[in-house]
């Protein structure tokens, strides 16, 4: 699978700033762009729909949050997600 060059670095960032990011946002849904935190949602729908309006599929990540590796160990990319909007 071919995953954009954007939502790999957005991944990078993640997993380098997850223990600060899961000592905030443990629970939540992030939403990255461009390697920055944009905001923190209580389900994956608020956070994709909020997405959607404003960022291009395959141009954000969806990041459920912890500290645990699990939370990053499964990667689901599907652009055919952005169709259900």
């Amino acid at each position: 699978m071919n995953v954009p060059e954007p939502l790999k670095k957005n991944l990078d960032w993640y997993i380098a700033n997850q223990q600060e990011l899961s000592a905030k946002y443990n629970g939540k849904v992030l939403l990255i762009v461009d390697q920055k935190l944009i905001g923190a949602f209580d389900s994956m729908n608020d956070a994709y729909v909020v997405a959607v309006k404003t960022y291009a599929p395959g141009t954000f990540t969806l990041q459920p949050c912890s500290p645990d590796s699990d939370s990053y160990t499964l990667t689901l990319y599907s652009p055919a997600y952005s169709i259900l909007a």
